[in-house]
C-alpha cells in the first residue's frame, strides 16, 4: 500500500492503532466480566476463613464442640450464597427502593449478625492472628461490606466499616489480651475490608458508565434520526406546501367560475393540472436527492455508521476520479454491504478497501467483515464452506449487481474462514468496458 492507501482504525471520531470491540457486544462484555469478577469474590470469604481454622487448630482452649462447629460452618456457608445473591440483584435492582431493603440484602445482614453472635459464643479469643473469634468476624464483615458496595457509596461503607476494628479491639480489651498484635490485625481486617469494597465498588463504576456510554450512544441514534426526519418534512413542505396552497386556490377561483359559467374556469383548470405537473417534477427531484448516492458521502456514512454500531472500521485508499454513474454504482455497494454487517453479522470489524486492478484496469472496492456467520446466512451461503462466489440468495446482491452491469462492472462475494468479503470492480476512465 502507498501513503495515499495508508487508513487507520476509527473509534468513536478518534484514530487507534487497534481494532476496538463492538460497543454494544463491549458494554455486554464490560457487564459479563464485571459479574464474574464480584462473583468469585464471593468464595474468598471462605478462603480467609481458613486463617481462623488455623487460630482455631493452635489455641490452647479445647475445641468447640462438634454441633457448635457444625452450626458456625453452615452459618458461613449461608452467608456467602446470601452475599452472592445480594451482589447478583444490586446488578440490576437498587438494594434500597423507598426506603424498603431489598429481602436479599435483609437476609444477607441476618446471617452476618447470626455468624457474629455464634464467632462470639463458640470460637476462642487470643493475641493478634491467634484470635479466631475476631478473623471470623472481620472476614464475614468485609465480605458483607464488599456485597453492600454495589449498591452503596464507597464513603459511606468505609465510615461503618470502622465498627469492625473498633469491636475487634472491644473484645480484646474486655478479654484483657490488648496488645500490638491485636491493634494490628485490627487495622489489617479494616484495610482488607477496604481493599475488598473499594474494589467492588469501582468495578460497578466502571459498569454503570459503560451502560451510561451505551444509552447515550442509543439516545444520540435516536436524535439523528428525528433530525433526519424534521429534515425531510422540512424540504418536503418547502416544495409541496406551496404547490398545493396554489392547487386550492385555483381550483376554488375554477369552481366559482364555473357555477357562473364563465368559460376562464377551463384555464384555472389547465393552470392546476399545470402546478400539479412542476409539483410533481419538484417532489420527484427532492426524492431523487435523497435516493442518489455519492461515493465519498457513502464512505463518510459507512464509518459514522459502523461506529455507531460498534464495529471498528477503517477505510483504506482514496475515492478514485471516476464518470457520476461509476461512483454511484460504487456507493450503492458500499451502503447495501455495510447495512448488511450491521444488520447480519457479529462483525467486530470491517474494512473497506478502494484500489485499482492495473492490469484489469479496473477500480476495486473491497468490504470485508469478520462476522461470516451470519452475513453468509443472510445472502444464503451460510453453508458454503469455502469460497462464495455466486450465492443465489439475497435481492440486495443481485440490485448490486444490475447496478454494476450497467456501467461495465462485476460483483462477487466470497467467505474464507471468518471473513466475508464483497468485492465490486468498475471499469476505470479510458478502460474497455
Amino acid at each position: 500500500m502507498t501513503g495515499a492507501h495508508r487508513g487507520a482504525w476509527q473509534a468513536g471520531g478518534v484514530t487507534s492503532h487497534r481494532p476496538a470491540a463492538s460497543l454494544a457486544g463491549g458494554a455486554r462484555g464490560v457487564e459479563l466480566y464485571t459479574r464474574v469478577t464480584l462473583y468469585l469474590f464471593v468464595p474468598l470469604e471462605a478462603l480467609f476463613y481458613v486463617y481462623a481454622v488455623v487460630a482455631v487448630a493452635d489455641s490452647a482452649e479445647p475445641l468447640p464442640s462438634a454441633g457448635a462447629l457444625g452450626a458456625l460452618l453452615v452459618t458461613a456457608v449461608v452467608h456467602m450464597g446470601l452475599c452472592f445473591w445480594t451482589i447478583h440483584v444490586g446488578f440490576d435492582e437498587p438494594l434500597v427502593d423507598g426506603g424498603r431493603p431489598h429481602p436479599a440484602m435483609v437476609a444477607m445482614l441476618t446471617a452476618t449478625a447470626v455468624l457474629a453472635a455464634l464467632a462470639l459464643v463458640v470460637l476462642p479469643g487470643g493475641e493478634g492472628w491467634a484470635d479466631a473469634r475476631s478473623l471470623t468476624i472481620g472476614v464475614c464483615g468485609a465480605a458483607t461490606f464488599g456485597a453492600l458496595a454495589v449498591g452503596f457509596p464507597f464513603r459511606r461503607l468505609a465510615v461503618a466499616a470502622v465498627g469492625l476494628p473498633v469491636l475487634v479491639v472491644a473484645l480484646a480489651a474486655l478479654d484483657g489480651g490488648l496488645g500490638a498484635g491485636t491493634v494490628s490485625l485490627a487495622v489489617f481486617l479494616y484495610a482488607a475490608t477496604l481493599f475488598w469494597t473499594g474494589t467492588v465498588r469501582l468495578s460497578v463504576w466502571v459498569l454503570e458508565v459503560v451502560r451510561e456510554l451505551e444509552a447515550t450512544r442509543e439516545v444520540a441514534a435516536r436524535l439523528a434520526v428525528a433530525e433526519e426526519r424534521l429534515r425531510i418534512s422540512r424540504d418536503m413542505h418547502d416544495v409541496v406546501g406551496r404547490a398545493l396552497s396554489a392547487v386550492a386556490v385555483k381550483s376554488e377561483l375554477a369552481a366559482a367560475l364555473a357555477r357562473r359559467g364563465d368559460p376562464r374556469a377551463a384555464d384555472e383548470m389547465d393552470e392546476v393540472r399545470t402546478l400539479a405537473h412542476d409539483s410533481l417534477r419538484e417532489v420527484r427531484g427532492v426524492v431523487a436527492g435523497y435516493r442518489s448516492a455519492d461515493l465519498a458521502t457513502e464512505l463518510a456514512g459507512a464509518r459514522s455508521v459502523l461506529r455507531a454500531a460498534g464495529i471498528a472500521v477503517r477505510v483504506v485508499g482514496d475515492v478514485p476520479a471516476l464518470d457520476p454513474s461509476r461512483q454511484e454504482a460504487l456507493a450503492w455497494v458500499v451502503r447495501e454491504a455495510v447495512t448488511n454487517v450491521v444488520r447480519h453479522s457479529h462483525a467486530t470489524r470491517c474494512r473497506l478497501d478502494l484500489d485499482r486492478d492495473a492490469a484489469a484496469g479496473d477500480v476495486v472496492l473491497r468490504v470485508t467483515n469478520d462476522g461470516v456467520a451470519r452475513t453468509a446466512d443472510a445472502v444464503g451461503a451460510a453453508d458454503a464452506p469455502g469460497d462464495v462466489p455466486r450465492p443465489p440468495g439475497g435481492t440486495g446482491l443481485a440490485g448490486l449487481r444490475e447496478r454494476l452491469a450497467a456501467v461495465g462492472g462485476s460483483l462477487d462475494v466470497a467467505a474464507h474462514g471468518h471473513e466475508f468479503t464483497v468485492t465490486a470492480r468498475v471499469p476505470s476512465p479510458g478502460a474497455t468496458a
